[in-house]
């Protein structure tokens, strides 16, 4: 597993470290994928096939169904 660097603001690390109960990495991961998620539903329908699934491999998108990549 990769390890990252983020900054909070101070109201929200003093909210924190009231609650250690909240593993901030898997929230993190938990909501980036949620954001990866949405972004490939608004991207739109599959020109080859219509099919409305897209997957995102970290440089391209690509249809779940057929593989059309998009450029």
């Amino acid at each position: 597993m990769k390890k990252v660097t983020i900054t909070i603001s101070d109201e929200i690390w003093k909210w924190w470290k009231e609650n250690p109960w909240i593993n901030l990495s898997q929230l993190a991961e938990r909501e980036l994928n949620r954001l990866k998620a949405l972004e490939e539903r608004v991207l739109g329908t599959c020109p080859d096939c219509g099919s409305e699934k897209l997957r995102f491999d970290g440089k391209t998108y690509s249809c779940a169904k057929c593989g059309f990549a998009y450029k």
